[in-house]
C-alpha cells in the first residue's frame, strides 16, 4: 500500500490518496482517503498509524485552511486526523481537527506514533512543523483529549518521532530535520520520556515538562 498527495485529479487542488499491489509492478486504481470539497484546500503529509484499540490514525495538514470566520492565520496548515478500522478505509470515515483542550491547534508537518506507555489505552504521539511542542491523546484519538507536552526540541520541519524498544514503550526518539531556507540548518536527535496518565502524580495538571534529553546535534 502507498499513501501519496495527488494533485492529478483536476476536483481538487490537492488530495491525499493510496493505492495497493501485491508486486509492486501493477497497481490499483486510486483510492481517495481525503479530498475536500473546498478545491482550494491541499491536505498532505500524511502519517499513518495504528493504535490501542487496534484501529488506524492518518495525520496529514490542511493547507489554505481557515477558522470558520475566514482567518487563515491561526493555523495555515492545520493538522487533521482520521480514525478507522482499517488503513483502506479513511475516504469513508469523518475528519477532526487536532485542538487541545487550551485551544491550541496542531499545523503542518505533522507525524504520529502510538506508544503503549501513559495509560490502559497507551498513547498517541504527535509532532508538527510549527511548534517545538508534542500534542498527546491518551484516549484512543478522541477529540477534545488532546493535550500539549513540552517536547524539550526545537521546531523543525519535518520531525519524526519513533518508538524505542524497551523501558515498556516510554522511549519517544525525536529526529530533527531542521528548519528548511535556512544559511545555516541544525539537525537533532534526542528522546522523549512518554508520562503517566494525566490526572495523577507530577501530570495533575498537564503533562511535566522535564522529560526529554537531546543526545546528538
Amino acid at each position: 500500500m502507498l499513501y501519496y498527495s495527488d494533485q492529478s485529479d483536476p476536483k481538487h487542488g490537492q488530495k491525499l490518496a493510496h493505492r495497493t499491489s501485491t508486486d509492486l509492478r501493477r497497481w490499483s486504481n486510486t483510492i481517495d482517503d481525503v479530498a475536500n470539497a473546498n478545491y482550494t484546500l491541499r491536505p498532505g503529509m500524511i502519517t499513518i498509524s495504528q493504535i490501542g484499540n487496534g484501529k488506524w490514525m492518518c495525520s496529514y495538514e490542511v493547507a489554505l485552511w481557515t477558522t470558520a470566520d475566514g482567518n487563515n492565520d491561526v493555523a495555515p496548515y492545520a493538522t487533521h486526523y482520521k480514525i478507522a478500522d482499517s488503513p483502506f478505509e479513511f475516504g469513508s470515515v469523518d475528519e477532526y481537527l487536532l485542538q487541545t483542550t487550551t485551544g491550541g491547534i496542531s499545523s503542518a508537518g505533522p507525524y504520529t506514533v502510538w506508544t503503549p506507555a501513559g495509560g490502559p489505552n497507551g498513547t498517541i504521539v504527535v509532532s508538527d512543523s510549527t511548534y517545538d511542542n508534542l500534542f498527546l491523546n491518551t484516549q484512543n484519538g478522541l477529540p477534545g483529549y488532546w493535550l500539549n507536552a513540552t517536547s524539550g526540541h526545537g521546531v523543525g520541519y519535518t520531525r519524526e518521532l519513533r518508538v524505542m524498544p524497551g523501558n515498556g514503550g516510554k522511549t519517544v526518539l525525536v529526529l530533527n530535520g531542521g528548519m528548511y531556507a535556512q544559511s545555516v540548518t541544525r539537525m537533532t536527535a534526542g528522546d522523549y520520556i512518554v508520562p503517566g496518565p494525566p490526572g495523577s502524580g507530577p501530570g495533575a495538571a498537564g503533562f511535566p515538562a522535564c522529560n526529554s534529553r537531546k543526545f546528538s546535534t
